[in-house]
């Protein structure tokens, strides 16, 4: 028996009632919970399973090369008061998670890049500034735990940042995978902000969509199998709409 937080990434059906939930704990990494009942009607209190980035303390047990473990005991750390009633925030978790899902594949604790994920999912459900740019702070952070963050060079970083290397360059690359003007220019200003700078970075939709691209190919680029994403639509059409 191991005490552990939690975050939910995904789930999948496992039958009429129950499911497979997926959790990165601050103890084993990734790990794929059974979850009985939890598709039942009148069911409420296991529901937090199917909502992505719930925040947990769960008491489980845990057996080395099993695949899938048991939740003994379990209850919400930080019961949300905003993501469920703000179409915006409820988009970015959504995001947030498919990404979180693509790229959190480990079975071993990492428990900075643990405390990163928890306290930003905190942060998305307070009054945060600038919740249109948030999704892309947070790329740019993850990155750093990632093993792939962005490196400043020189005086001014340069005119060209190449995606594919992950540094920035006075001459073009010899490869179409960089990005250089304005984009660049937006790129490295918010690569060095805090959460309390999002507010006063201010870029139109358009700019905001070349941005969120360049960091998706960025992560395409530095992920294995990383793949497309679906959310990606969603946050187009919302904050251009």
């Amino acid at each position: 028996m191991f005490s552990t937080q939690g975050i939910v990434l995904d789930h999948v059906k496992y039958s009429e009632t129950s499911i497979i939930s997926h959790i990165y704990t601050s103890e084993f990494g990734r790990q794929s919970y059974m979850i009985n009942g939890v598709r039942r009607s009148g069911n409420k209190g296991k529901a937090v399973f199917l909502q992505p980035l719930t925040l947990l303390q769960m008491e489980v047990t845990h057996k080395e090369k099993k695949e899938i473990h048991r939740i003994v005991d379990y209850r919400v750390v930080h019961p949300f008061t905003s993501i469920p009633f703000d179409q915006i925030k409820r988009s970015i978790v959504f995001f947030i998670t498919e990404v979180l899902s693509k790229v959190l594949k480990e079975e071993h604790p990492n428990r900075e890049l643990f405390d990163f994920v928890f306290h930003s999912v905190k942060v998305l459900d307070s009054d945060v500034p600038g919740l249109m740019n948030y999704h892309l702070f947070f790329l740019f952070q993850l990155s750093r735990f990632l093993g792939f963050g962005i490196r400043l060079s020189g005086d001014d970083g340069g005119k060209y940042f190449d995606l594919k290397n992950s540094e920035y360059t006075m001459t073009e690359p010899g490869h179409p995978y960089f990005i250089s003007g304005e984009t660049l220019k937006n790129w490295t200003a918010l690569s060095n902000a805090n959460v309390s700078d999002l507010n006063a970075f201010s870029i139109g939709s358009r700019k905001r969509r070349e941005l969120l691209e360049a960091l998706v190919l960025y992560y395409e680029l530095h992920i294995l199998n990383f793949g497309s994403l679906k959310s990606l639509k969603v946050l187009h059409s919302l904050f251009e709409g």
